[in-house]
């Protein structure tokens, strides 16, 4: 039982405990104002009224525009405006010392005893029966009010003070030698006593605010501030990049500041935001600005005047020198002067030596006829490279670079190594033997040194001889390479095509060993041999989900503590009953000694 009665008050004291730190009071705007006494008027003069004001708490209050109001007996409203503390202009702040007077007269008291002073004045307005006087804050809140007579409906507590009788005023009641009574009630707090035989004035004081635009009152500029004609203040100005020579107010263009107050130098000026380092993939160019760390690579092979349609048989080749795969996504080309930037199909690769050609079917580019070039440039418009500019060539001539040098040649090889026009080496031949050179849609026969007609100009082939083939590009018969004594070996990245025996590009080849691994969420297409990304099995919601937010509540803690303490006085009250009954007795019985 002892156990269970120790538990019990604990969790009383527990719960007291817990209900003091939750319960805050709350506290009126200077609380220590009061109106102290009121004269309604005197048997000199039923407008020789005043009204005195008392600061009942050790501190200064300030007072700034506070004022006196009067409303009649019957009104519930604040009332008319009688007097203000108001200060000469808006910089000056007066304030009312602790346990000190303030004195408000009438006009015309003033002038019945003009050696009277007084903080304020006010038109004699007060009634002699019943009313209210409110002392309200600039802000609008009422401070204190007195309510007297029995038809005073707004008076403290509805309980207004008794009117007073001839030469007697309204006082209120004195609690200590400095303290006066403010229970909110005017009935209680309020007695009718004989005007005092001097009234005390004069202490209310100003201060200046001489920094209007700082929080607080500044008796005084700060130190290194400037004031302007408005009393506004202005900091000094502070340096905030230290490690640059004069004053910095803010941070300079392309510069960032750092944690030890240094403004140090944007690392790329050329891209937008501050770039504190140099971002990842990326490098310095020769001129100083960031670029896209792209590897090089060549324009080697234009056609821009295929024979026959111009309709997918143009191409544009490109040539990774590098000994790294390249991925083209951050590549681009612009064709002439047009300013059109093309890009190149999506997750195109280009393997280390490795030729490529791109025809207008796959982007939708045109290489005129006449003359033009074609600019190489990274996504953030870098060259790479660019080709000089062809002029009119013949149809079906190639514009390819061999040796460092560009040149147009019969033989176009997209999508590999390129190779020299058969035409210009036979006219080179013959202008060295004496020979006439042929015409243009002529070539020398090798067997015969004859100029023949080309295959394009001839409406019906002649069969090939055993040991050759036709070109699918000039219609002309070639030698089968088995019929080569020796056999050259083809390039890294090519293969040998056992049709012709010559050597071709592995890469247009269907499932080639060196393709590109396909990205997480990615299927190779088996027709294809493209990557494409496969279909989630996971449905998607068509709704959005809502976070669940749950609010904790104060009250209901403080009202379940309460809750508890209460239940646990009561219990407590009921085991401990005798002894609380025991203990009333013996108090009882010591009064009853005495």
């Amino acid at each position: 039982m002892f156990m269970l009665r120790f538990y019990v008050f604990g969790l009383f004291v527990f719960s007291c405990l817990i209900a003091l730190f939750f319960i805050q009071p709350a506290y009126a705007v200077s609380p220590g104002l009061v109106i102290s006494q009121i004269q309604l008027g005197n048997t000199a003069s039923a407008s020789n009224e005043f009204i005195e004001i008392y600061n009942n708490s050790n501190t200064d209050s300030e007072v700034t525009n506070w004022c006196l109001y009067y409303a009649s007996a019957g009104s519930a409203q604040i009332g008319s405006k009688m007097s203000c503390f108001t200060p000469e202009n808006e910089n000056i702040h007066l304030y009312l010392p602790g346990h000190t007077f303030s004195f408000a007269i009438s006009s015309q008291l003033s002038s019945s005893q003009p050696n009277l002073g007084s903080d304020l004045k006010f038109s004699a307005t007060l009634s002699g029966t019943a009313g209210h006087v409110r002392l309200v804050s600039s802000g609008g809140q009422e401070l204190d009010k007195i309510g007297w007579g029995t038809t005073a409906i707004s008076a403290e507590g509805l309980k207004p003070a008794v009117v007073p009788t001839a030469g007697k005023i309204l006082s209120r009641k004195n609690l200590l030698s400095n303290i006066l009574q403010d229970t909110d009630i005017n009935n209680d707090d309020i007695e009718l006593t004989l005007p005092k035989a001097a009234y005390s004035y004069g202490s209310i004081y100003e201060v200046q605010d001489f920094c209007t635009n700082l929080e607080g009152i500044q008796t005084s500029v700060p130190n290194g501030y400037t004031v302007d004609s408005s009393n506004n203040c202005t900091p000094p100005p502070v340096d905030i990049c230290l490690n640059l020579d004069g004053l910095q107010t803010t941070v300079p263009d392309q510069y960032w500041r750092d944690g030890n107050g240094n403004c140090q130098k944007d690392s790329c000026i050329n891209i937008n935001g501050v770039q504190q380092k140099l971002p990842e993939g990326m490098r310095f160019s020769d001129d100083g600005i960031c670029v896209l760390d792209l590897l090089p690579l060549k324009l080697t092979e234009l056609l821009p005047n295929p024979v026959g349609s111009d309709d997918g048989n143009e191409f544009i080749e490109i040539y990774n020198p590098n000994p790294t795969q390249v991925n083209l996504s951050e590549y681009r080309f612009i064709v002439g002067t047009s300013g059109v930037i093309y890009e190149f199909p999506s997750e195109s690769i280009i393997n280390p030596n490795q030729y490529l050609s791109f025809s207008n079917k796959d982007i939708k580019f045109t290489l005129l006829n006449t003359t033009s070039n074609v600019k190489l440039i990274s996504s953030d418009n870098q060259q790479i490279d660019e080709s000089p500019s062809y002029n009119n060539p013949g149809d079906g001539m190639a514009w390819i670079l061999i040796d460092g040098l560009w040149q147009y040649t019969d033989q176009p090889t997209p999508g590999m190594v390129n190779l020299a026009s058969m035409i210009n080496s036979e006219i080179e031949t013959t202008a060295s033997n004496g020979l006439v050179p042929c015409a243009a849609n002529q070539y020398r026969s090798p067997e015969t040194n004859r100029c023949r007609l080309l295959a394009s100009s001839v409406s019906i082939l002649v069969s090939c001889k055993d040991g050759q083939y036709r070109s699918e590009e000039t219609n002309r018969c070639r030698s089968i390479a088995t019929d080569v004594s020796q056999l050259t070996q083809c390039a890294e990245g090519q293969e040998r095509n056992p049709a012709t025996n010559r050597c071709r590009s592995t890469s247009a080849v269907l499932g080639a060993s060196n393709l590109v691994p396909c990205k997480v969420g990615q299927e190779r297409n088996p027709t294809t041999n493209r990557c494409r990304n496969v279909a989630s099995a996971i449905p998607v919601a068509s709704y959005a989900p809502e976070q669940a937010n749950e609010s904790s509540n104060n009250s209901i803690l403080l009202w379940s503590l309460v809750s508890v303490g209460v239940i646990a006085a009561v219990y407590g009250i009921w085991e401990w009953r005798q002894e609380i009954s025991n203990i009333i007795r013996k108090v009882r019985m010591g009064f009853h000694n005495k």
